[in-house]
């Protein structure tokens, strides 16, 4: 005989195994998409852009898979993925959390909440890997605010704050564009990726020279990437363009493949060089790739309400 709910034994905060945690909901919701747009579902991003510690993520998710009785996940060195019921499950979950979204909309409604509006514009390294933890934060603190993201590049990016299209904005260039005012919230790196069996890998470490010279594959012109390789090698012609790509996973892909090595930022090839499926090229000490992420902000209007929270959010240090 099926089990009554009274008898369902306790989950998380005291909630029925029955009902599943809505964080792994969230988590197989992330999931399926990340595996949609990268071949491959990512617990570590998954996790963060939910606002949760890796460990936690793995976790919740083999009880979730231990309660209910279904494999979620195909985990390997190479990264996982959802197996069959797995991607049904995460696509009955996104259904779950859009109706969880309206269920908060709804309350707030009814406790007569004003809803607050906020437009983002940022780069795609800080969209990708470090908003989603803001985001999760200040949707913590501001549960009944709506806010508008909009993914581009620098150069970009810049352009929205400067129209007022974007109330803020969040650019890894290495100085601040004309007509917007910045702060600078951190720092960033970039490394120079390729196959595991690349022949460079075996030899001296790269200055700014060597590196112009070997062909590159970098991000379109606009880019915070972009501006940064460009700045680090102007001295010696700039960099041997393979190829110009607008996608940082197309990079990932095409370096992988061997096509040639590719410019990217340490925190976007963390997981494939955990994994090896890409290596770091050794480079001089002399060669300068870091930048700064910055943060836009119009230059005639100073950011306030839930601008200016959101800014001192992202400039708050991680608990």
């Amino acid at each position: 005989m099926a089990e009554s709910r009274s008898q369902a034994a306790p989950g998380p905060a005291g909630v029925p195994a029955a009902y599943p945690d809505p964080r792994v909901l969230a988590l197989l919701d992330r999931l399926a998409r990340l595996q949609e747009e990268r071949g491959h579902a990512s617990i570590g991003l998954a996790a963060r852009e939910v606002g949760m510690a890796q460990p936690n993520a793995s976790r919740l998710l083999r009880a979730f898979e231990r309660v209910h009785g279904v494999y979620l996940l195909e985990r390997s060195p190479r990264g996982s993925r959802l197996t069959e019921r797995g991607a049904a499950v995460a696509a009955w979950a996104g259904q779950v959390m859009g109706d969880y979204d309206s269920l908060l909309a709804g309350l707030a409604a009814l406790r007569g909440e004003e809803t607050v509006h906020l437009r983002i514009s940022a780069s795609q390294t800080i969209a990708e890997y470090l908003l989603p933890g803001w985001l999760a934060r200040f949707r913590a603190a501001r549960p009944e605010a709506h806010v508008a993201l909009r993914v581009a590049n620098s150069q970009a990016v810049a352009a929205d704050v400067r129209s007022h299209a974007a109330d803020l904005g969040f650019i890894e260039s290495p100085r601040v564009p004309g007509g917007v005012r910045g702060r600078v919230l951190g720092g960033d790196s970039l490394v120079v990726v390729a196959r595991p069996d690349h022949p460079a890998l075996a030899g001296p470490p790269l200055g700014a020279a060597a590196l112009a010279a070997q062909p590159l594959l970098v991000r379109e012109a606009g880019s915070g990437t972009r501006d940064v390789v460009d700045a680090a090698l102007a001295a010696h012609g700039g960099p041997t363009i393979a190829a110009a790509l607008t996608s940082t996973a197309a990079l990932k892909v095409s370096a992988a493949a061997g096509l040639a090595p590719a410019a990217l930022s340490a925190l976007t090839v963390a997981e494939e060089l955990r994994a090896g499926r890409l290596a770091s090229l050794p480079l001089a000490a002399d060669l300068d790739l870091s930048r700064p992420l910055r943060a836009l902000w119009p230059a005639d209007r100073r950011p306030r309400g839930a601008a200016q929270e959101f800014l001192a959010l992202a400039s708050a240090p991680e608990e």
